[in-house]
């Protein structure tokens, strides 16, 4: 890929509302817009969407708005959060648990008896899984989860047989009526299962040595693709390899795409745009690279020439760039994204 810009000493935030959010010590650009910073400043591009960009700054959180900062927006039980594009405000208050959320511009309210708070994991917005899943512990450490309709009755509980594996609460596929746990040892994917979102009712169920992601992304398909390397008996070298889960039967296909050298390719290190995977490899010096998912093939791999040890995010991607921030050297670089 051909590198059209470099931008030193910058924090990138990400794509707010499809502009590049640049943090300097001296200011914030987003887009053509610019404002200056304060030392002490804290700025955070908040949900998958991109679209709530905030600002803390002396313990008070703002949020940016088309000509600059403004207070943090207020709901029924204060501060929102926005999740799946689904704006929700809780509250815990002598052992109920209160969520008010919108969908479509309706207030829905649930009120849930629990011993603790609850983490909000997805409010569904589809019509065909109108579920809230919640869970008595947070999303990094996941052991199990609640399943709600929105107005407030429990549908399912899910708690993982093995004490010794977690949930990785940081993806939680959803196609059509099937949610997928994937549940893992650290970072290491142990079993994959799926699931009725509305019944419970196990699906299938894939038990797993080695090689799959913890992370996956749903395609215009509805099948679900990941990508990592994983090491060659021996542990001499390893292979970058993508696959393909298919949610409504658990059926997995793996295709290998290169191998034969220390690769360092991380599932949560890769993003999905269209129909293509763009991977961060953290070997010594670094380098993206791009699979087309359908030719299950490598469409491109550049060389960052980094510094050993340093380390780089999943790429973030739009129809003609690909976005690559190094955090060590404060660097973002700027690709030309491969023709679509």
């Amino acid at each position: 890929m051909k590198l059209l810009n470099q931008y030193k000493n910058v924090q990138f935030l990400g794509l707010y509302n499809g502009q590049m959010s640049l943090w300097y010590p001296d200011r914030l650009e987003v887009g053509e817009f610019s404002i200056p910073t304060e030392k002490g400043d804290d700025y955070v591009i908040w949900s998958k969407t991109n679209k709530f960009l905030s600002r803390k700054r002396n313990s008070v959180e703002m949020v940016f708005q088309k000509d600059g900062f403004e207070k943090w927006p207020q709901g029924r039980f204060g501060d929102v959060n926005k999740i799946n594009d689904c704006v929700y405000t809780y509250k815990y208050e002598g052992g109920i648990y209160s969520l008010s959320f919108f969908c479509d511009g309706e207030e829905n309210l649930v009120n849930i008896e629990s011993d603790r708070p609850l983490s909000v994991y997805n409010i569904g917005v589809s019509s065909l899984h109108d579920v809230l899943i919640l869970s008595r512990t947070p999303m990094f450490n996941c052991k199990s989860l609640l399943f709600y309709s929105k107005t407030g009755k429990l549908l399912w509980k899910f708690f993982g047989e093995d004490d010794c594996l977690k949930i990785n609460g940081f993806c939680l596929p959803i196609v059509d009526n099937v949610v997928v746990i994937i549940s893992q040892k650290i970072v290491a994917t142990k079993k994959i299962q799926g699931f009725d979102i509305h019944t419970g009712e196990k699906l299938w169920e894939v038990n797993v040595e080695c090689g799959y992601p913890n992370t996956f992304f749903a395609g215009e398909d509805k099948m679900l693709y990941g990508c990592m390397s994983t090491w060659n008996k021996g542990y001499v070298s390893s292979k970058i390899q993508m696959c393909k889960l298919n949610p409504f039967t658990g059926a997995v296909e793996i295709s290998v795409l290169k191998e034969d050298e220390k690769y360092e390719v991380y599932p949560w290190q890769v993003s999905m745009y269209g129909r293509r995977l763009y991977y961060a490899d953290n070997r010594s010096g670094c380098e993206i690279g791009v699979i087309d998912i359908d030719k299950k093939e490598l469409l491109d791999c550049t060389p960052l020439k980094l510094k050993r040890g340093y380390t780089i995010d999943a790429p973030v991607v739009t129809d003609d760039k690909v976005y690559q921030f190094i955090r060590e050297m404060r660097e973002l670089r700027v690709y030309e994204n491969v023709p679509i």
